[in-house]
């Protein structure tokens, strides 16, 4: 006698197209993206004038903000037009004060490290 084949099951239908490659694709993982991963041009560029110093994206740090600095021009924080002090704390962390911040009340605030840098600093001057 004929053996009855029953149809694949609808669960191991949508298991195969899942398990596709082409179903994995994306517009987050597109060529474009990946294009951009390996150091292509992104699809946006930012416009910017070059013949102007300073960045226009830049913002001033927020209160009590930490702000970790790696290279001089590479900050996304502009810098005011007042003196800064950045005191290095250690571990890659560094506080940023402002001669309005240099007031005993502040000054006693800070860890004993940066209280050390601080009369080192005062010292020197």
């Amino acid at each position: 006698p004929p053996v009855a084949r029953r149809p694949p099951s609808a669960r191991v239908k949508g298991m195969s197209k899942r398990s596709s490659k082409n179903s994995f694709i994306t517009p987050a993982t597109g060529r474009a993206v990946d294009m951009c991963a390996r150091g292509g041009t992104s699809m946006v560029t930012p416009r910017f004038d070059p013949r102007v110093f300073k960045t226009p994206g830049l913002r001033t740090p927020a209160i009590n903000e930490r702000v970790y600095t790696f290279s001089a021009k590479g900050s996304p924080l502009a810098e005011p037009e007042d003196v800064i002090l950045t005191l290095p704390l250690g571990g890659g962390e560094s506080i940023r004060l402002t001669e309005k911040d240099l007031t005993k009340k502040n000054f006693l605030q800070l860890n004993p490290k940066a209280q050390g840098l601080m009369k080192k600093l005062s010292v020197s001057l």
